[in-house]
């Protein structure tokens, strides 16, 4: 097999790939053999008939026909392994056939262009300093609401003849009229005042009591009616306040598993505590990201177009200028990170383990609340193996650079990130983990890579054919 690189530009490359007829004939010669069992010719067994009368019977067109996607297969993915440092695809390639052979011995050529990650050089991150902005968390605010929130679980609605105001509960009746005639009409048996999306009606509501009528007008910024005035009438039939429960040990051990206020104020600052460490994670891995991302990137923005086109499809023909261009800013994000922590990977030479996937399936399943064997057999039957250990290096990539920088606040101190990146002995646990999702995450990628070298050349993606191809052919 022969395989020149051309270059079209920074994110595109074109593999010129000849195969011999000596390169072809296994290939050949297995779907001969499938033939040699299907038809019969006398004088001859089935499976014992030999190649050039097969070839007379059916013609070699046709048998190279059978055999042609996985050999377009088989040799497009030998000319990735052979030049994997300078090959990287991230995308499919589009195929045409330059030549097929017309007899046996003769040489097949074909091109594949592909997008590939592009040659870039990241920014040093060993020693670096990087700031970040740290966001703010009101430990004592968050108390409070987590408090309070907590109070409204456990609340009561209580009659009341006082004036409506927000948060007020009622029962009430709406009707909506265009130009005097009812389009619509719906009672609320429980609406809480403050939380309309019809505009005017909750000002309407406000001071208002039991029994009482209001009429306003208002105009829908969206839907069927969009830009018209309509009028609405809005009639009290009841009205509640909500009596929150005394914040004591007794609501404690009614509303949690704690017994005192006391513990329970704990438990919660522990959780506040907890999203403030997220958050200041959250942060410090953006700035990383921005760090390494001030260097020239090139992106294949045919990959990206294609992709946004797509997105932008679903949304049908009410998609505004501006959500096209946050889907194409999106994509172009997601594209240049994965660029730069493949990049990463590659400089700090991160090998993926199956501690390391199980770990990250692990994260995703409690994530969707799926017991781990379940969602790895899940992963595995989707097809998003690949996919889930890119995605896995890429996070390890990630925390094992940022070890390697300094991350101080907006006042030069220096942000403990110890919680998100783990410490010694937490990696030395994990390279101590065991048990049955990790055996079973292992011997799923050893079965998945042992299917695929069994399937080598069979079940192929269908190439896609030039004009050219098709008259040297005959079709």
């Amino acid at each position: 097999m022969k395989v020149t690189i051309n270059r079209l530009d920074p994110t595109k490359v074109q593999l010129d790939i000849t195969a011999s007829g000596e390169d072809l004939a296994p290939f050949i010669n297995k779907e001969r053999d499938v033939i040699a069992h299907r038809i019969s010719i006398p004088g001859f067994r089935k499976g014992h008939v030999p190649a050039k009368l097969i070839d007379a019977k059916v013609g070699y067109g046709y048998i190279l026909d059978r055999a042609i996607d996985g050999i377009v297969k088989n040799f497009y993915q030998k000319a990735l392994q052979e030049n994997k440092n300078e090959v990287r695809p991230i995308d499919a390639p589009k195929i045409s056939i330059n030549k097929l052979p017309e007899k046996p011995g003769e040489d097949l050529s074909f091109e594949a262009q592909v997008v590939i990650r592009p040659d870039i050089t990241l920014p040093k991150i060993d020693g670096e300093q990087i700031k970040v902005e740290v966001p703010e968390v009101d430990e004592e605010k968050e108390l409070n609401e987590a408090l309070t929130k907590l109070r409204h679980n456990y609340s009561t609605l209580v009659e009341t003849s006082a004036l409506i105001k927000t948060d007020n509960y009622v029962d009430m009746d709406l009707k909506v009229f265009d130009a005097g005639k009812e389009i619509e009409s719906k009672r609320e048996p429980s609406y809480r005042v403050g939380s309309s999306e019809l505009p005017g009606l909750d000002k309407a509501l406000r001071g208002m009591r039991k029994g009482e009528e209001a009429t306003f007008t208002f105009t829908p910024k969206s839907g069927e009616n969009k830009g018209k005035e309509l009028r609405a009438e809005v009639k009290v039939n009841d009205v509640k306040r909500e009596e929150l429960p005394k914040l004591d040990d007794e609501f404690a051990k009614e509303a949690s598993e704690f017994d005192t206020v006391d513990e329970l104020k704990e438990a919660i600052k522990k959780q506040v505590s907890a999203r403030r460490d997220a958050l200041k994670a959250n942060a410090a891995k953006e700035a990383f990201m921005n760090h390494l991302e001030g260097v020239d990137i090139p992106l294949p923005m045919d990959m990206i177009k294609s992709l946004s086109d797509e997105q932008i499809a679903k949304l049908g023909k009410d998609a505004t200028k501006a959500q096209k261009a946050e889907i194409t800013s999106e994509l172009e994000k997601a594209m240049k990170e994965q660029i730069v922590l493949d990049q990463l990977a590659d400089d700090l030479n991160v090998e993926i383990t199956e501690g390391d996937i199980t770990r990250f399936l692990g994260i995703t399943a409690q994530q969707f609340n799926i017991p781990l064997p379940e969602f790895i057999n899940m992963v595995i039957k989707n097809g998003q193996l690949e996919e889930t250990i890119s995605t896995a290096r890429h996070q390890k990539a990630m925390v094992e650079g940022m070890k390697k920088a300094d991350f101080v606040d907006e006042d030069g101190k220096k942000l403990d990130l110890s919680a998100f990146l783990g410490d010694e002995e937490e990696e030395e646990r994990e390279k101590k983990a065991t048990g049955e999702a990790r055996s079973m995450a292992a011997a799923s990628l050893a079965a998945k890579k042992a299917d695929e070298a069994g399937r080598e050349a069979s079940s192929p993606q269908k190439p896609s054919k030039s004009k050219k191809s098709s008259a040297k052919s005959g079709k």
